[in-house]
């Protein structure tokens, strides 16, 4: 439920503020993957650089899975690159983890100063432990770097292309993470402080000066992103009941981070067209549209519409940001039921293919189902969860259990009931279950053993020449500084908790989008070196201290982690299922999806293309579905099996729609 209260902010005619106004230094858009972030934020810059050509514009990406180059139609990369023909317009799509490199490389010597004055441990074990700690604030390393060119005014505005909801929330959440980082090294010296007081009088050097820079640099990005006047998030949603419920949640979630938000953009909002099926999808968006207008009535909100071609290139970007600047383009459009009600396809327009091998879902442990924000991820694995557990054999007794790690979960959306993070009997299928993974809570329940004997066992020792408070301190705070993405990794763990006790026969997986699906499927690696490594720093402690509650969990966890890898690798128990639409930018990204599967070696045979316009006699309807054309058969390249999915009418919600889907992939119930 989208239901935002906040004060009443001032309109200024149909144009939104982030067009008009000038004191603006820094815009962030954000929203669902596949909304249309990129697309606007361009077309913003764009509109920006034309309006004054004395105005310099820089547009940047943090995404791991960046199409700034796509939506502009030419190579940007990490350097800031100038747009052709646009003197004042510059982009840059960050590589997070070379600038994270770079970090590293320019501050190692000082870091390990402090690491060597402060504690017990050897410097190469705590310098080994960091840098497992490290990957994972790229992103925020990438965004202070953001906030820096905010400040030296180098450009009068800077707009941020985020990554999908989940993400940008999390990325906006971690100097709390960064200011625990810096205060363990500032625990570390402060054994070295004390010890050196006793003996005379301590002088800050480079190291104290390098924790203030880095408490400069988080202070700074808090200032830059709370600044009212300064700084500017720009949501984007589509008028579809999921897209709308994670708007919803990242509303709640800035105005909790004190960050401004004056304009919602809602994107493809389907104009007049003669033709039932495009009414059908317009009556099915009132709904959406007149659930915004009344629990938004403080944001100024501004209705893109469904555009019959793609946009790519300057000209196409020009032209959104003329609907832009008008605040709107809208028409009254007559709300008939023609379209019928009872399916959400018709089945006369299906083209007839070949279908997927079934035995190949039916014999998988694990199904993984990813692709690029926005083009029914969450669907596609619902639809496959739901024919493993009713389609192929009813009368089996084995159990499916569909489970999402993507922050900003779906599935309650998809399934049309409430889920939750513990696991929950699908209504109707009694061999389907579901659960939404609060992955942070797995890691705080793993934080918490850890803290727990860590402080008994302290606790119990004799003070001595060894000053072992320091220690504690530090051995309390390292926990914290988990490699981000562990706590998503948690939650695939816990599912080999299920595995190992033979809970379920099945497992779907609805992954994040492409970026973050892939950092997730890399993690394993880092994770499983980091509880070994923090391993050996407990038998440092071997005759000192006794910790084999938490020694025993770590190499539990460790185990586990090799077994979700094994998993990932092995074709016999799990497959990658990519799903993609016909349109440039979808398949760029999953061309490159696909290619560094390969390169994990992570078994990847289905593409699901989704999103297929139908032929029928109707303008706008031919316009798109020729635009799809030439895509179809770049994505039926890529691997050895490939389904198609129609373009429906309306959202795809609850069972019966979701049995529909499952038919037109996988053949129907009795097939």
């Amino acid at each position: 439920m989208l239901d935002i209260a906040q004060e009443e902010l001032p309109r200024q005619g149909l144009t939104p503020s982030f067009m008009i106004d000038r004191a603006t230094r820094l815009l962030l858009f954000g929203g669902k993957g596949g909304v249309g972030k990129t697309t606007l934020a361009a077309a913003t810059a764009l509109h920006w650089a034309g309006q004054d050509a004395q105005r310099k514009i820089l547009i940047a990406s943090t995404d791991p899975a960046h199409s700034l180059c796509d939506s502009f139609d030419q190579p940007i990369g990490d350097v800031i690159t100038p747009i052709g023909r646009v003197p004042n317009l510059f982009a840059l799509e960050m590589d997070a983890a070379k600038r994270l490199e770079n970090f590293k490389r320019q501050h190692d010597p000082v870091m390990k100063k402090i690491m060597d004055r402060g504690t017990y441990f050897d410097q190469e074990d705590i310098a080994e432990f960091l840098d497992l700690s490290l990957p994972g604030l790229d992103e925020l390393i990438a965004v202070i770097e953001i906030a820096g060119i905010v400040r030296e005014k180098n450009y009068d505005l800077v707009i941020l292309d985020t990554a999908p909801t989940g993400h940008t929330l999390r990325l906006l959440s971690l100097p709390p993470l960064m200011k625990r980082w810096i205060h363990v090294l500032d625990l570390m010296l402060d054994k070295h402080r004390y010890m050196a007081s006793i003996f005379g009088r301590y002088k800050p050097d480079d190291t104290d000066a390098f924790l203030t820079l880095m408490n400069g640099d988080l202070g700074l990005l808090e200032s830059v992103l709370g600044d009212p006047v300064a700084t500017e998030f720009v949501p984007v949603t589509i008028p579809e009941a999921m897209s709308i419920a994670e708007t919803g949640r990242l509303l709640e979630s800035l105005k909790a981070l004190h960050i401004r938000v004056d304009t919602l953009i809602v994107n493809r909002v389907v104009m007049p067209a003669p033709c039932t099926f495009c009414t059908g999808r317009r009556s099915e968006q009132e709904s959406c549209l007149e659930e915004i207008r009344n629990n938004c009535p403080a944001l100024h909100t501004v209705h893109i519409p469904l555009l019959s071609h793609q946009v790519r290139g300057q000209a196409d970007l020009l032209d959104v940001g003329q609907i832009l600047w008008g605040g709107s383009l809208t028409a009254p459009l007559p709300l008939v039921s023609q379209y019928p009600s009872g399916r959400i396809y018709p089945s006369a327009e299906i083209e007839e293919q070949r279908p997927y091998r079934v035995d190949t879902l039916t014999q998988t442990r694990l199904l993984l189902f990813g692709g690029k924000g926005g083009v029914g991820k969450t669907t596609v694995a619902t639809a496959t969860a739901l024919y493993l557990a009713s389609i192929v054999d009813p009368s089996s007794s084995k159990k499916t259990l569909l489970f999402s790690t993507d922050p900003a979960h779906s599935l309650s959306d998809s399934l049309a009931q409430p889920i939750g993070n513990q696991v929950t009997p699908v209504n109707g299928v009694p061999q389907l279950f579901a659960i939404e993974m609060n992955s942070t809570d797995l890691l705080e329940e793993l934080k918490g053993t850890y803290v727990e004997e860590i402080n008994d066992v302290f606790d119990s020792f004799l003070s001595g020449s060894f000053n072992i408070e320091f220690d504690r301190q530090v051995m309390e705070e390292l926990i914290s500084l988990t490699p981000p993405g562990l706590d998503e990794l948690m939650a695939l763990m816990k599912i080999m908790d299920y595995i190992d006790a033979g809970q379920f026969d099945r497992y779907v997986l609805d992954l994040a989008p492409t970026g973050h699906t892939l950092r997730f499927l890399e993690t394993p690696i880092i994770v499983r070196q980091w509880f070994i490594t923090f391993f050996k720093l407990l038998l440092k402690y071997q005759g000192i201290a006794s910790l084999s509650k938490v020694a025993e969990l770590l190499r539990q966890k460790s185990k586990q982690l090799r077994k979700v890898q094994q998993l990932l690798l092995d074709p016999e128990q799990c497959q990658f299922v990519t799903v993609t639409i016909p349109e440039a930018m979808a398949v760029l990204e999953t061309k490159r999806l696909v290619n560094r599967l390969a390169e994990l070696k992570i078994p990847c045979n289905l593409v699901v293309t989704n999103m297929l316009v139908q032929a029928r006699d109707c303008p706008f309807c031919s316009t798109m579905r020729a635009e799809q054309q030439p895509y179809l058969k770049e994505i039926d390249a890529l691997l050895p099996w490939s389904i198609q999915l129609p373009l429906f009418p309306r959202a795809v919600h609850g069972l019966d729609e979701l049995s529909q889907v499952a038919d037109r992939l996988y053949g129907s119930r009795h097939g």
